[in-house]
């Protein structure tokens, strides 16, 4: 009897969670969170470039009101206790382009968290590690320059600065102690530094706003010795926001408040994405909680921003070669003929004169049936060598640009595209009928060359795996 008791508490207690975090609560909570975003970015501080972090950070920002210019990759797993790292996968130097732009000012990253904490892990650590290993990295260019007119020499911080409520000072000097290790692998890497360095006047220096805080005046980093990477923490972690919030002035009412409700979105997004939530933002939160599900449904089945949106639309060659990297949106004809000679197509939907014109085509534009997510895995495997057939002929003319895209341009392009560099180009970016020098290492050059060059590139392990396995298995 006890057991059955236990066993139907338990089923009451999953039911509840369940309906607390449906999905209409979560876009109210996001819908909230985002007030108060638009409160900091627009209010305290209107000057500064705004990235969210990927993925989630880039539900809590309104593309139509903010000044979004692109979003970064921070992962909180990089900063997880024990596991430190700098990735030079999520290098995110386009960071320091952005912050050139907007006169070496700052920039905001907007991110968020679940389980009660007031700042993601990618802020607390992530985010911290990356500004000291590039500070660092900087400084040691900048020495080995020895100009006695640049001002970087004395006037540096590269010490790792972390939330001391946060992190304890036993975790910081344990991370201090790896620093120097990352910064050599940076410094070892085909990342352009000396290029980057030369956009970077100051040392970098992460500084944190959260719900928490009760800001009403904007902080002042015009005299600053610093360049401010602002990290602004979008949800509350007060248990007191479950039905109210306010932010900014403004006040939500009506619902359950879910802290980092934008986390994981895979789990209860129904395939809706930001962009979608917020083109269709007052549809959806008109409805009642019961009918929002069905309304979220209607939305992402009518609507083309799976595959068409803006961010697909990019593309961006690869510096100092002839090929890009994109999503479908650049592959659309006919203008996509306007930029490229040749077509590699790593699975996006076809557009209709693309299926209506296959024969004459064929030539230029080439199909390869590589599904989303793991059942494309093996068979991205399978397709490399017909990719590497087909780009050749394009390669062996300088004047010939090709295009490899999927539909997003994230992670099956981007693998083709690492296929296409390992095999054709040797160590300085020339052609070459075949490299003969493959290495692991060699492949993760050739990697960094694409993210550093198209920011949207994200493979996954099991993407890097097969080309790895290709090339290494056979060479």
């Amino acid at each position: 009897m006890s057991y059955q008791i236990d066993e139907s508490k338990s089923r009451i207690d999953r039911q509840l969670r369940s309906e607390t975090r449906n999905i209409y609560n979560r876009l109210r909570s996001i819908e909230d969170d985002a007030e108060f975003v638009h409160y900091v970015t627009q209010q305290l501080l209107p000057q500064y470039p705004v990235l969210p972090n990927e993925r989630c950070g880039s539900w809590y920002v309104d593309p139509a009101k903010a000044r979004q210019h692109t979003t970064v990759y921070f992962k909180s797993t990089d900063g997880h206790c024990g596991n430190w790292k700098f990735s030079l996968r999520r290098a995110n130097t386009h960071i320091f382009d952005i912050l050139h732009r907007a006169d070496k000012r700052g920039c905001i990253v907007v991110d968020s968290t679940r389980s009660g904490k007031s700042m993601p892990d990618s802020f607390s650590r992530t985010i911290p590690i990356w500004c000291s290993v590039w500070n660092r990295a900087i400084h040691k260019l900048v020495q080995l320059k020895g100009d006695p007119k640049d001002q970087r020499l004395a006037m540096w911080d590269n010490r790792v600065h972390m939330p001391p409520s946060i992190v304890s000072d036993s975790e910081l000097r344990q991370v201090d102690i790896l620093l120097d290790s990352f910064v050599d692998k940076l410094l070892a890497s085909d990342i352009g530094i000396a290029a980057i360095a030369d956009k970077v006047p100051k040392p970098l220096r992460p500084i944190w706003i959260t719900r928490d805080q009760r800001l009403v005046f904007p902080p002042d980093f015009t005299e600053a010795t610093f360049t401010p990477i602002v990290c602004l923490s979008a949800s509350a972690s007060s248990s007191s926001s479950s039905s109210s919030s306010s932010v900014g002035g403004t006040q939500s009412m009506g619902f359950n408040y879910v802290q980092g409700a934008a986390d994981d979105q895979e789990m209860w997004a129904l395939g809706l994405t930001p962009r979608m939530f917020w083109k269709h933002r007052d549809a959806l939160l008109l409805d009642t909680a019961s009918a929002c599900e069905d309304t979220v449904r209607a939305i992402v089945a009518s609507s083309c921003d799976l595959q068409d949106n803006n961010d697909s639309a990019r593309f961006h060659f690869i510096a100092g070669t002839q090929v890009a990297v994109g999503g479908r949106v650049s592959g659309r004809p006919p203008e996509c003929w306007n930029h490229f000679d040749a077509i590699i197509n790593c699975g996006a939907p076809l557009y209709q004169e693309h299926s209506v014109n296959s024969q004459k085509l064929a030539s230029r534009y080439i199909y390869l049936p590589i599904p989303e997510g793991k059942r494309g895995q093996a068979e991205l495997g399978k397709q490399i060598p017909r990719a590497l057939d087909f780009a050749r002929p394009f390669l062996r003319d300088p004047s010939k640009r090709i295009l490899v895209h999927c539909s997003q341009g994230m992670d099956r392009s981007v693998g083709i595209a690492l296929a296409i560099m390992t095999r054709y180009f040797d160590k300085h970016k020339a052609f070459t009928e075949e490299n003969s020098d493959v290495s692991k290492n060699g492949i993760q050059n050739r990697l960094l060359w694409i993210i550093t060059s198209h920011q949207r590139a994200n493979p996954s392990r099991a993407t890097l795996k097969q080309v790895n396995r290709f090339f290494l298995d056979i060479c």
